[in-house]
C-alpha cells in the first residue's frame, strides 16, 4: 500500500488535531478541502506565513501544516492516495458528492468516524459515479477528545482512547490500512471483520442521546446561569446509566440474532457499553466497578458540559446540537431500521428516538415503524435499496 498523498476534509476540532499528529510522522504531501465558508483563507494565511498550528497535548506540543488548501476538490482530491473525513454524519454525503468526479480509481476514502450506515452512503455514490474500484473504511469512534483553542492556529488535545476500531471494505485491505493509519495517527487501531460491526459498535449512538434525554427529559425548557450548565459526561447519574445500559443491552440483543441468522458473520468486536469505556479509556477511569463511575470517574471527560445555547442572560439545551442531529439519524434510527428487517424489539431505542425526534422538531417514527415524514433524510438501509439481513451482512 503506497499513500504519497492524504487529502483532510474539513476544518473542525479533529481535523486541526490530524495535522500536527500527522505531519510528525508522515513525510508525503498533506492537502486540507475546506469547502465551507472561509476556513480556507485561514489555512492558506498559516501556509503563507509559514506557521505551524499547534496541538497541546497536556504538557508535550506538536507542530505542523498543511501543504496545500483549497475551497475545491479538484485541486487537493485528484492526487489524493488516501482521503480523512473527520466529518459529522449529515456531511458525508455531500463531501463525498464534491470529491467523486475527481477520485483517483484505487483512492481510499474513510469517515473518522464512520457512525452508522456510511456503506450504504458511500458505496451508492462510488456505483453511481463508476468509480466502483474506491475502496472505503471507516473508524468506530473520533481517537481524541480535542477542542480548538483558535481557529487554523492552535487546538487542545484533551484525551486519546487506547484503541479504536477500523473496517473497510474490500475487507481484505483493512489489515495493511489499520497498520498505516495506526502509524500516521499515532494510536492503536483495531482491524475489525466487517462495516456492520461499525454500526452495532457506535457508541456514540449510545452516549449522546442518551446522556441527553437523561439530563433534558421533563427539563426541556429549563434556563441555566453558565456555571449551571450541567456536566454532559460527568453528569451522569444512576438513572441515567441505566437508560444507557438499557440502549447498550437492546443492540446487544440485535447483534445475537444477526449472528444467529447468519452464523459466518463475525459481531464479537460488539461490546457492551461499559466493557467498551473500560478497553477505550483504561487508564484514565479512576473507579471501573459501574457504568456511572467510569463516565464520572474519567478524566478524559473532566469538565465538558452539555451543549446549550445562549438566551438573553441563560442558556438553554441546544436540541440542534450535533449529539442529537448526528447520533438519532445517523444512529439509533439506523439501528431501529436494522432491527425492523431483524424482527427485534427496541422500546427504550424507540422512546428515546421518539422524544429527541419531538425536540428536534422531527418525525422519523410513526406508528411504531420508520414511517415519518423525515425517515427520507436517515441513513437507514432501505434508503439505498437494502431491504434484508442477508444484503447487510456482505459490507
Amino acid at each position: 500500500m503506497e499513500i504519497k498523498t492524504i487529502t483532510i476534509c474539513g476544518g473542525g476540532n479533529a481535523a486541526h488535531a490530524m495535522i500536527p499528529i500527522i505531519r510528525k510522522h508522515f513525510s508525503g504531501q498533506l492537502n486540507l478541502f475546506l469547502p465551507y465558508g472561509d476556513e480556507a483563507n485561514h489555512f492558506q494565511k498559516l501556509i503563507n506565513e509559514k506557521r505551524f498550528l499547534t496541538a497541546t497535548i497536556k504538557d508535550d506540543k506538536l507542530y505542523g501544516r498543511p501543504d496545500k488548501v483549497s475551497k475545491f476538490a479538484k485541486e487537493v482530491c485528484q492526487e489524493a492516495d488516501l482521503i480523512l473525513m473527520p466529518l459529522p454524519a449529515f456531511a458525508h454525503e455531500h463531501t463525498l458528492l464534491k470529491m467523486v468526479p475527481y477520485l483517483k480509481e484505487d483512492a481510499i476514502i474513510g469517515a473518522i468516524p464512520a457512525r452508522s450506515g456510511f456503506e450504504y452512503a458511500a458505496l451508492k455514490i462510488l456505483k453511481d459515479n463508476h468509480k466502483e474500484k474506491v475502496k472505503i473504511f471507516g473508524m468506530q469512534t473520533l481517537p481524541w477528545a480535542c477542542r480548538i483553542t483558535e481557529y487554523a492556529i492552535s487546538v487542545n488535545i484533551l484525551g486519546k482512547k487506547k484503541s479504536v476500531g477500523m473496517a473497510a471494505f474490500p475487507h481484505q485491505i483493512t489489515s495493511e490500512l489499520s497498520s498505516f493509519l495506526s502509524h500516521v495517527l499515532d494510536l492503536k487501531i483495531e482491524p475489525l471483520p466487517n462495516m456492520l460491526t461499525l454500526t452495532l459498535a457506535n457508541v456514540g449512538q449510545i452516549i449522546h442521546p442518551g446522556i441527553m434525554y437523561g439530563l433534558f427529559k421533563g427539563k426541556e425548557q429549563k434556563k441555566y446561569k453558565e456555571d449551571e450548565i450541567p456536566l454532559f459526561y460527568q453528569g451522569v447519574t444512576k438513572e441515567i446509566a441505566t437508560t444507557l445500559k438499557a440502549i447498550s443491552d437492546e443492540i446487544l440483543v440485535l447483534t445475537e440474532k444477526i449472528k444467529v441468522r447468519n452464523k459466518n458473520i463475525n459481531l464479537d468486536y460488539v461490546l457492551g457499553l461499559k466493557d467498551w469505556l473500560i478497553y477505550s479509556y483504561e487508564s484514565s477511569i479512576a473507579d471501573q466497578s459501574t457504568l456511572q463511575n467510569c463516565f464520572t470517574t474519567n478524566q478524559a471527560y473532566q469538565g465538558l458540559r452539555a451543549p446549550v445555547k445562549k438566551e438573553n442572560d441563560y442558556f438553554v439545551p441546544d436540541f440542534q446540537a450535533r449529539y442529537l442531529t448526528e447520533d438519532v439519524p445517523f444512529g439509533l434510527v439506523v439501528i431501529k431500521s436494522i432491527a425492523q428487517l431483524a424482527e427485534v424489539q427496541t422500546p427504550v431505542i424507540d422512546e428515546i428516538i421518539l422524544t429527541i425526534s419531538q425536540w428536534m422538531q422531527k418525525e422519523y417514527i410513526k406508528g411504531g415503524f420508520l414511517k415519518g415524514k423525515d425517515i427520507k433524510d436517515a441513513r437507514i438501509p432501505q434508503n439505498y435499496g437494502i431491504k434484508n439481513l442477508e444484503e447487510i451482512t456482505i459490507y
